[in-house]
């Protein structure tokens, strides 16, 4: 595994698995003031920056799908190869504070609008890990962090070290994703928000590939990994290979002018 620091952004809210295409609907929830412009790739671009009536980022389409519908790289198929490679600056303001979910919301509908984007769900299956309660039960501290409800807050990992802040589980199992390089699904049912501080030893792809032979294999707590360390709060994970819902590039256009 490599050494790096991954911090995995607060703006997240539930993948909405409703069937038909994935499109943002209610037209009263849009930006007031939108602002789109072409940007170099190699640039050093804008953060992103979410406020409670804004939205400020740098990328490629593919990451404002991404963001908007709260979902990982590998969750976004399809589409031209400039969706990947065609960086924007997207400058949007609300007309009034809005919360997390709803800059969500108006930025669907924006990516609707301004880049013709029509998407479609289709579940697939792949190889991943189930992240479960472990038999003691959770250990898990109470987040001292304040977080909106609908926050998912911060875990960031890398140089052998889970840290996370006022985070939920379906946000821890996100991280994990980066540091095992495979999908990881919450099914621990624990709700609220935790603090989280665990190290682990990094470059345990002997002992993955060991209990990837095996699809329903628990993965052992070993003393030092990063299974050990979730073992330590009364998590463990299982491989497995799960269904995963992915958004496919129906149409898209590269997007009008400002």
């Amino acid at each position: 595994m490599r050494c790096r620091r991954i911090v995995i952004p607060t703006l997240t809210a539930a993948l909405c698995l409703a069937t038909g295409p994935a499109q943002q609907t209610d037209a009263q929830s849009a930006f007031e003031v939108v602002s789109v412009k072409p940007s170099d790739p190699a640039r050093p671009g804008l953060p992103l920056r979410i406020g409670p009536d804004s939205l400020t980022t740098h990328g490629a389409l593919k990451h404002l799908i991404m963001l908007a519908y709260d979902v990982e790289d590998y969750q976004v198929t399809g589409g031209p190869p400039w969706t990947q490679s065609d960086f924007y600056d997207v400058r949007a303001k609300a007309a009034s504070i809005s919360t997390p979910r709803q800059i969500k919301s108006m930025l669907q509908a924006l990516l609707a609008d301004r880049f013709r984007l029509r998407l479609n769900r289709e579940t697939r299956t792949m190889a991943g890990y189930v992240m479960r309660v472990d038999r003691g039960g959770p250990k898990l501290p109470p987040s001292k962090t304040g977080m909106p409800p609908d926050s998912a807050g911060v875990v960031q990992m890398g140089g052998g070290e889970i840290w996370a802040r006022g985070a939920t589980m379906k946000n821890l199992a996100r991280g994990l994703r980066h540091e095992l390089e495979r999908p990881v699904l919450d099914q621990t049912n624990i709700e609220g928000h935790y603090d989280l501080k665990l190290r682990f030893e990094e470059g345990n792809r002997e002992l993955v590939e060991q209990v990837e032979s095996d699809s329903q294999a628990a993965i052992p707590g070993t003393a030092g990994s990063i299974f050990g360390a979730l073992h330590e709060v009364g998590l463990r994970l299982d491989s497995r290979k799960i269904p995963i819902e992915v958004l496919v590039v129906q149409n898209v256009e590269r997007p009008s002018e400002n």
